[in-house]
């Protein structure tokens, strides 16, 4: 029977897996609390609880997150992945190739949501010029970013997290590069899988055009306001049709001119036809209305909705976008921005009715309507991905090369070993704000505090598991239900419970969770723990089943996925690399 301290750690730890399931809080919410349980049941001091937000990794990863969107901001990323794809040409499965080579290959270096969020745009333009639809694309895109952050140790912060906190054990943490030789045979492997089997399991839906899309055809519909109707003279809000209030205006034609995205300070006047959306409830209730007609029948066209330079466009909700969590209501979005959100597309869902008080996540798709320059000004800092037809992001092309030097140097001299690997990264982040290839208030927003305080809450929970005996406990528990069917079993069996637990939590967060029990169990065994702590690592970038990883949930909806279409894609592929990793890890990494 365990302790006390045992039973209290499983709790915590249980309580803390169902919160990352269930997103009631936000991870490094999450992380904090797991922080206090500890203190507050006494698993740890309060200075052994806080080791965590002191540990290396978070300053390599902090260092890697500034100096990669360094390089993102002088176009150093979208000009490689550019050059790349213009050799693809139109063929399906050759542009499919060409996209996760490229993905590969920049992932590797940068984060991989950066690296999807930087391809997403091009893939979405680049398969409707070649007449493909984009589900045979996004999904790839997102799966060959996290098979690319397998080939490098700064190719994902899980690497990151899991290589420093090796040092704990008196294990030499993994250099730069080692990863590598696993990592290429896993990406190799999932290439040959999407350009064959995977190709034909991948959904092949077609995109229809926006208003279909959206499903807005029906939903939009034309009033005309006569002499004596009451709204004459009041301005436009969400109060100017009192029988009909989800009614959104989107339009008003006037003197043989139209008026689009009009904002609170417009006044109606009389003779105005407003061109209106809501539900058909609300525009049954609105024809009723004293002093207005409605006219039935309209059938606007895309461009009808995109006079002059006022387009409409799709944009994704990125990580860390200040929309997340927040209703349009709540910002006041269309006085605020002079944009109107037409409708909402979550997950398979298309959202029409009351979309100002929808609450909204990453990953929405946003239908926009408004001036294109405004869309090209607002996308950066609202983080958005437009993946409709806006002119490119302004980048620094002139910082380009010497954002490209201080990286390459940065990798060199710590791998080299000059200089730690934290020290070079660090030092090579000071050099990207000194430069100006990025901006000092452009670092904090680079760093992505939700992530280091994550890691530093699960390094204290690491911390925990391993010395309240909770770690050997479950090491234990291990062994005697596995070790009769071979060392191979055991790793097979951490890596099945890695990939379990990396699904509905964050990577890194199952990557420490169960570093610490897969260490005592080699170190019982007497094998080397780094072929169990490189298992793990490669198990927790797996996060092909379900579509609630980053980069997944950045192309689900402009990929019209369906939750059962990532089972039926990542689970082979999750078999994949599997079988690689029990084979070969051990091979490249002796138990002996």
């Amino acid at each position: 029977m365990p302790d006390t301290n045992i039973i209290i750690t499983l709790i915590i730890m249980l309580a803390a897996i169902v919160l990352f399931s269930l997103e009631v809080f936000s991870v490094d919410i999450v992380s904090i609390l797991v922080v206090l349980a500890l203190i507050f049941f006494r698993i740890l001091s309060p200075e052994d609880a806080f080791l965590g937000f002191s540990n290396t990794a978070l300053v390599m990863i902090g260092s890697i997150l500034i100096m990669t969107t360094g390089l993102v901001k002088a176009g150093v990323a979208d000009r490689i992945a550019h050059l790349i794809l213009k050799k693809a040409g139109t063929h399906p499965r050759r542009l499919l190739f060409m996209f996760l080579i490229t993905v590969g290959l920049i992932s590797a270096f940068i984060n991989n949501v950066a690296a999807t969020a930087i391809l997403l745009p091009a893939a979405v333009s680049i398969a409707r010029m070649a007449r493909l639809n984009p589900s045979k694309l996004l999904m790839p895109l997102a799966f060959g970013s996290m098979l690319g952050g397998m080939l490098t140790l700064i190719g994902t912060s899980t690497n990151i997290a899991v290589s420093q906190s090796l040092s704990r054990y008196n294990i030499t943490p993994f250099s730069l590069f080692e990863f590598t030789p696993i990592g290429i045979l896993i990406f190799v492997a999932g290439i040959i899988f999407f350009i064959t089997v995977g190709w034909l399991l991948l959904p092949d839906r077609e995109k229809e055009t926006v208003m279909e899309e959206y499903g807005i055809r029906e939903y939009l519909s034309e009033l005309k306001v006569m002499p004596q109707s009451p709204i004459v003279g009041g301005k436009i809000s969400q109060d100017t049709f009192e029988g009909a209030p989800d009614l959104t205006i989107v339009g008003i034609y006037r003197e043989s001119k139209n008026i689009y995205i009009p904002g609170e300070h417009y006044t109606i006047q009389d003779g105005d036809s407003l061109l209106v959306m809501g539900s058909v409830d609300s525009l049954a209730r609105a024809g009723q209305l004293e002093g207005v007609v409605l006219k039935s029948g309209l059938k606007p066209l895309d461009e009808d909705l995109e006079p002059g330079d006022v387009r409409m466009v799709e944009a994704v909700i990125a990580a860390d976008s200040m929309l997340e969590w927040k209703t349009l209501k709540e910002l006041n979005f269309r006085h605020t921005y002079g944009l109107s959100v037409i409708a909402i597309y979550r997950q398979g869902i298309c959202l029409r009715e009351k979309v100002g008080r929808i609450l909204l996540r990453v990953g929405d798709v946003l239908l926009i309507q408004g001036e294109k320059d405004r869309i090209n000004a607002l996308s950066d800092i609202l983080k958005l991905i437009v993946i409709g037809e806006v002119s490119p992001e302004q980048y620094r092309t002139k910082k380009a090369t010497i954002a490209s030097a201080i990286f390459l140097s940065s990798i060199v001299i710590g791998a080299a070993g000059l200089l730690p690997i934290s020290i070079s990264f660090l030092a090579g982040a000071v050099m990207m704000v000194l430069s100006k290839c990025l901006y000092a208030d452009e670092v904090y927003e680079a760093m992505n505090m939700h992530l280091l305080v994550l890691i530093g809450g699960m390094i204290a929970l690491g911390i925990a598991v391993e010395r309240s005996g909770t770690a050997k406990f479950i090491a234990e528990f291990l062994i005697n239900n596995t070790s009769s069917y071979g060392i191979h079993a055991l790793l097979g069996s951490f890596f099945i419970l890695t990939v379990l637990l990396t699904q509905p939590m964050s990577n890194v967060a199952a990557a420490l969770l169960i570093l610490p029990i897969a260490i005592h169990t080699a170190l019982q065994l007497g094998v080397n723990p780094k072929t169990f702590a490189m298992t793990v690592a490669i198990a927790a970038s797996c996060s092909f089943i379900t579509p609630l990883e980053p980069s997944c949930v950045l192309v689900y909806g402009p990929g019209r996925y369906r939750f059962s279409d990532f089972i039926r894609v990542g689970l082979p592929l999750t078999i994949i690399a599997f079988i690689i990793s029990i084979i070969f890890v051990p091979i490249f990494w002796p138990l002996k």
